[in-house]
């Protein structure tokens, strides 16, 4: 691929082909994971919004340096800059949902069978036990487990405040673990990339059908980034890496579903901080990268975050979770386009000092019809 950000060196495979491949494998599955047939897309909308045809709803977390929520805040302490412009904020609200059962919240916990290894897996099985029997195993809010697997994602559609009854499923559930290791090399890397982005896809598709706010909490060392795979990449790859960052970043926003990357990092890894290069957001086509749709980079766009924990995920989840007991949501009007895809920065401001703002970091907007 085009390497815009730094690189040291490349890898000499046929891109053109893997990826090729790649793509017809991901829009096979969100074409079989649509419920209409009107719908090429698992996602909602073609302009944009999930708060009507020309508008934009953003949910965001105001916290203060240690993480905790900052309530009380009201409208005018918000300046919203759409593409470096001042946008009039519409229908804002604080959200408590611990007081609320209007708004519910959400948690799925996503475990990643394909991207990490059977000795990392055991143990987080071990930390996600002991998660789910704290406080007697009674959970905030009604949570549910998804688990990304080589033979398909594996959503347990109804969540509970249960904990002991998550770790009874969890126990039974069948490890799944990936058939492919790294021995199998960059095919093996393009397999589970593949996976990957075609579960999450599905997930993103199956929770826009639900009602509320979404966190999704994955236990992962995200998916392979081939941050060095390819020189002249064809148009083609280029449009598709595109087209799945659009639909990833509108799909993820509408469906009011927030990515947490909690990465059990081992020493020996990879820098798990690389993501960091791809975070600045993707315009047009010619500057797409495959980096672009890395777990973490999704996750930071999404309004979420990225957790180095090591393997204390218990600790990390309880950290996190804290995202779903209060938040604000508003909405703000799309201008109108002047080409399909059209990238929109967004940027937003709180007039109150040493506060720590999180939220959606742009969107893609269609030509208004």
């Amino acid at each position: 691929m085009q390497n815009h950000r730094q690189q040291n060196h490349f890898i000499p495979v046929p891109v053109a082909i893997t990826m090729l491949l790649l793509a017809v494998s991901i829009v096979g599955s969100k074409a079989q994971s649509a419920n209409s047939p009107a719908h090429a897309s698992p996602f909602l909308a073609d302009n944009g919004s999930s708060a009507g045809p020309h508008r934009v709803s953003i949910d965001i977390e105001v916290t203060d340096k240690p993480g905790h929520h900052i309530s009380g805040l009201r409208a005018q302490d918000f300046t919203l800059f759409d593409n470096k412009r001042a946008s009039n904020i519409l229908d804002f609200r604080e959200v408590d949902s611990r007081n609320s059962t209007a708004d519910p919240v959400h948690v799925v916990i996503v475990i990643d069978m394909i991207n990490t290894g059977f000795d990392v897996v055991a143990r987080e099985r071990e930390q996600l036990g002991e998660f789910f029997k704290q406080d007697g195993g009674r959970l905030a809010h009604p949570t549910s487990i998804a688990i990304l697997t080589e033979k398909g994602i594996q959503i347990e559609k109804a969540s509970t405040t249960d904990g002991n009854s998550l770790l009874a499923s969890l126990n039974d559930s069948k490890s799944g673990l990936r058939m492919i290791g790294n021995s199998a090399g960059f095919y093996g890397a393009v397999d589970r990339m593949n996976w990957s982005l075609s579960q999450l896809s599905e997930l993103a598709a199956y929770e826009a059908t639900q009602p509320g706010r979404k966190l999704a909490f994955f236990i992962s060392p995200g998916w392979p980034m081939f941050a060095w795979a390819g020189i002249d990449p064809t148009d083609k790859e280029l449009n598709w890496t595109f087209n799945s960052i659009v639909e990833l970043s509108n799909g993820l926003r509408e469906a009011h579903l927030i990515l947490y990357a909690i990465d059990p990092f081992e020493l020996g890894r990879t820098n798990p901080f690389y993501y960091q290069s791809y975070l600045k957001g993707v315009p047009t086509a010619n500057k797409a990268e495959y980096g672009d749709l890395a777990l973490q980079v999704l996750a930071v766009q999404s309004g979420g975050t990225v957790q180095v924990t090591g393997m204390d995920i218990k600790g990390e989840i309880n950290n996190v979770v804290r995202d779903t007991n209060a938040y604000y949501t508003l909405s703000f009007d799309v201008p109108p386009a002047d080409r399909t895809n059209e990238f929109h920065d967004v940027h937003l401001q709180v007039d109150r000092p040493d506060t720590v703002v999180r939220t959606t970091t742009a969107y893609y907007a269609n030509t208004q019809r």
